[in-house]
């Protein structure tokens, strides 16, 4: 492709590239100078040219940053949070960007859905909140995990009181009760005080014992460096009330460090539970209000063979 101005139109921005921006200095330079003139890659005039070119593509790499921060799934730290009160919303205490950009989806979802959809993006979305679940009974009588009839039951992770209550008041249909482990009270717009319930999670926190046989090549502690945080922080990425299906650590292990992932075998893959006897090697239940977290300080115990 030669060179072009740059544009933009309905598809984005369109810039040349560096060979472009090149290769157009290039000639220009000759139909000055001569066509004759030597611009081999060794000639100071040829590379003075080139850094030319680079500075011009530097100039696009900027425009195309500063393009891109426009928009949400690209724009990252200072250039993001310029974009969050337009979704209502903003950015938590050490909060990631990537975190941000999943709140983000969030409150998009919501605001195109109604009922159970909605109420969870609001939830999502309210201050301080990392994680929710709602859980919905529309029969007649209470269900298995409790929840009263015709009731909304919301567990939370982290978040403010009554932030979430506010969210879950101003969402859920009218007519259908709140139910949890703790109560807040908020004011309609009509000054009528409501009581809004719902549920902070418990953590069920598990110690997890991957057993390893060195192979040729192997060593331990480039192995514990990689495989015990990569299982921690798959199992903290785990959501309220989703059980930990215990076999998937074996690829999670091996996919931690793939430059090393063949000097190692998994022999074996076990997990206790505080509370409970033996170990687990298939699934660990996990309650409706509960999250499985590992150990943070030892919660991966790698057993060496």
């Amino acid at each position: 492709m030669s060179y072009f101005a740059p544009y933009i139109d309905d598809s984005g921005l369109h810039m040349p590239t560096y060979e472009d921006r090149l290769e157009d200095l290039v000639e220009s330079y000759r139909s000055i100078f001569g066509v004759e003139s030597e611009l081999s890659a060794s000639v100071p005039d040829y590379q003075l040219l080139s850094v030319f070119a680079k500075a011009l593509d530097d100039v696009s790499a900027l425009c195309l940053q500063a393009y891109n921060s426009r928009n949400p799934q690209y724009a990252a730290g200072a250039a993001l949070d310029l974009l969050l009160p337009q979704y209502g919303i903003t950015r938590a205490a050490g909060e990631t960007d990537a975190e941000v950009r999943a709140r983000i989806r969030t409150s998009l979802a919501g605001r195109g859905t109604s009922g159970t959809d909605a109420l969870l993006a609001a939830v999502k979305n309210a201050r301080g909140v990392k994680d929710a679940r709602v859980y919905v009974n529309d029969t007649d009588s209470a269900d298995a995990d409790g929840i009263p009839a015709h009731s909304v039951a919301v567990v939370t992770r982290g978040g403010n009181g009554a932030a979430v209550a506010e969210a879950i008041w101003n969402k859920k249909a009218p007519g259908i009760g709140t139910w949890g482990s703790t109560s807040k009270s908020i004011t309609d717009a009509a000054g009528n005080e409501h009581t809004v319930s719902f549920t902070p999670y418990t953590d069920k926190m598990i110690q997890i014992y991957p057993y390893i046989t060195l192979l040729a090549g192997g060593d331990q502690q480039a192995i514990t460096d990689a495989v015990a945080p990569a299982i921690t922080d798959y199992v903290d990425r785990l959501g309220l009330g989703i059980s930990l299906n215990v076999p998937q650590l074996y690829g999670v292990a091996y996919a931690a460090d793939p430059g090393i992932a063949n000097t190692f075998v998994v022999t074996d893959m076990q997990v206790s539970v505080p509370g409970t006897s033996g170990v687990v090697r298939t699934v660990v239940p996990c309650a409706w209000d509960e999250k499985i977290t590992a150990v943070r300080n030892g919660g991966v115990s790698i057993r060496f063979s």
